[in-house]
């Protein structure tokens, strides 16, 4: 068999695992199962939601799991959610996207980085809180980055530069950024250095600005409506990451 087909294969498994993975950690922490447990709640055995059954290895097994017990628990016939798999598919996708883009060995730290990312902006979107675990992930895949690539000067740069971004709205301005933001755009300033958080953090300020403004207009909100701000700090993040460096160049190639 073709090595680069053995090589996509394999990222994708390992991607799909981990995006079933990231999808419980979501689910269990929307439920309240983290915050009482945190150690319990991501050690806990897979189990249905509705009758409390562990789930059979087999039916653990990404996308196809869900395809064999077609869509239902095994045990008492309720609906699984299809974003299992969706989940799984699409951090499959990203895992094979991570090993043509970008080069060993830091395939896996850029993989994490970003599925993280994305993990943040969910459970931001929907309770308005960014647990503490998932920065300081990002923030030692930033450490991985600097003890390989080195510039760590550049990166605690990037760190300064959103801590004073963010911190500053957080003393001053009532009903600003929470500190769950300002923990995600530090782990993100660390992460990608000083140049590309400038990036992320004009995205994620453009972006999120322009959903504020209409999210108020339909909703008959004041500009001052809080609204989770992790989705599109990950939105920066993620282009920052990908097309940064090219973004910085066009600047420059238009001076």
């Amino acid at each position: 068999m073709d090595m680069k087909l053995i090589v996509t294969l394999f990222a994708f498994i390992f991607g799909a695992s981990w995006g079933s993975f990231l999808y419980t950690f979501i689910i269990r922490y929307m439920s309240g199962m983290y915050g009482n447990n945190a150690f319990h709640a991501l050690t806990y055995p897979s189990h249905c939601p509705h009758c409390k059954e562990k789930i059979q290895p087999v039916y653990l097994i990404p996308v196809l799991g869900y395809l064999l017990s077609k869509g239902k628990c095994s045990a008492c016939g309720h609906p699984i959610s299809f974003l299992y798999p969706v989940s799984e598919i699409t951090c499959g996708c990203i895992a094979i996207a991570t090993i043509y883009i970008f080069n060993w060995p830091l395939v896996p730290v850029y993989f994490l980085a970003i599925t993280t990312s994305i993990c943040i902006a969910i459970i931001d979107y929907r309770t308005m809180e960014i647990p503490d675990l998932l920065p300081a992930i990002i923030f030692l895949l930033g450490v991985i980055l600097c003890l390989v690539e080195g510039y760590w000067f550049l990166h605690i740069q990037g760190l300064v530069l959103m801590l004073v971004v963010f911190v500053v709205p957080l003393i001053f301005v009532k009903g600003g950024f929470g500190g769950g933001d300002v923990k995600f755009a530090g782990a993100i300033g660390f992460f990608l250095g000083l140049h590309v958080t400038i990036v992320a953090l004009e995205i994620a300020l453009v972006t999120g600005a322009l959903y504020g403004i209409v999210y108020a207009v339909y909703k008959s909100k004041t500009l001052k409506t809080h609204i989770p701000f992790g989705p599109f700090l990950t939105l920066g993040f993620i282009i920052a990451i990908v097309y940064g460096e090219d973004i910085i160049q066009l600047y420059y190639s238009l001076l």
